[in-house]
């Protein structure tokens, strides 16, 4: 959703009370669902030194069969530089992860797809991916992903303004273009960090216990890599499409790639993960309204 930044009205105040209730609702509910204390969230990912070593029959711990979610020793079996041999399920009998041999254009397609098998070697089986901190290029991507959406709520915000006739962009007042592209910038930013926060005390809700905050950086990798969507928005930018369902379609897909991943690291089906990204959703939006009115005050 692109950011509206002016002060709150009448509509506004109706939006924050209708959020609050989405809110409340999907918590409530979210205290019903099924706990999954063995979900791939919670189980340890081998150490670096142990990863890197994996050769023959060296058992990774955390790692799955992409197929069916059943534990696995090993991935693949490495014969020599550049041979290896993918492991067969003994639960499936389908290879573990066939994604060790794909490149990342079958991954990315599979990941339109919403495929869950794709998530599970991204989100579980690789283990760069489940450190306590996250993985540099993760990092950058979210970096990239935020400073994206600056240029997409921009675009936004110009579609908006010339339809209420306005030219100004923020708060009715003509400030300078590093004033404006700054407060978009930050804006973004605390819209990214709210949507983390949301998601995770979501989990603490659904799961009744504290000790999804540790793997904070596993689901901040998995909202980065879910939001490959927001890179299609560009299409937006470059053609001009008048039809007003376009960017609705394209934040659908965010939010059921957000859905497929929290399935995956939760162990759970798809409605209750779609819970939990509602709520998460829910509360960026409703600290969205609380910066804009913040931000708003000096001008009123």
């Amino acid at each position: 959703m692109g950011c509206e930044c002016h002060v709150l009205g009448d509509s506004q105040h109706r939006v924050l009370v209708a959020l609050v209730m989405v809110a409340a609702l999907a918590a409530v509910v979210l205290t019903f669902g099924p706990q999954t204390p063995q979900s791939p969230l919670m189980a340890e990912p081998a150490n670096a030194e142990s990863s890197a070593q994996q050769t023959t029959t060296v058992a990774t711990t955390g790692q799955v069969c992409i197929e069916c979610g059943r534990p696995v020793a090993s991935l693949f079996t490495e014969y020599g530089v550049g041979h290896i041999r993918l492991t067969q399920c003994a639960n499936c009998k389908h290879f573990a992860d066939k994604y060790v041999e794909h490149d990342v254009v079958i991954v990315f397609i599979d990941m339109l797809l919403h495929k869950p098998q794709v998530y599970r070697h991204l989100l579980v089986n690789k283990l760069e991916f489940r450190q306590p901190a996250m993985e540099r290029n993760v990092a950058k991507l979210g970096i990239l992903l935020v400073l994206f959406s600056v240029y997409i709520d921009w675009f936004r915000l110009e579609e908006g303004g010339r339809l209420r006739n306005q030219s100004e962009l923020l708060f009715g007042q003509r400030l300078s273009f590093a004033t404006q592209y700054v407060f978009i910038l930050v804006l973004s930013a605390i819209d990214a960090a709210a949507l983390l926060a949301g998601v995770l005390l979501a989990s603490i809700v659904h799961q009744r216990c504290f000790t999804h905050v540790k793997r904070w950086a596993t689901m901040a990798t998995a909202l980065t890599i879910a939001s490959f969507g927001k890179v299609l928005m560009i299409i937006l930018v470059i053609w001009d499409y008048n039809e007003p369902y376009y960017p609705w379609l394209l934040d659908t897909l965010v939010f059921t790639s957000y859905s497929t991943a929290m399935s995956v690291l939760f162990d759970v089906s798809v409605p209750w993960a779609s819970l939990m990204v509602v709520f998460g959703m829910a509360t960026k939006q409703l600290v969205h309204l609380a910066a804009l009115t913040v931000s708003a005050a000096p001008f009123s």
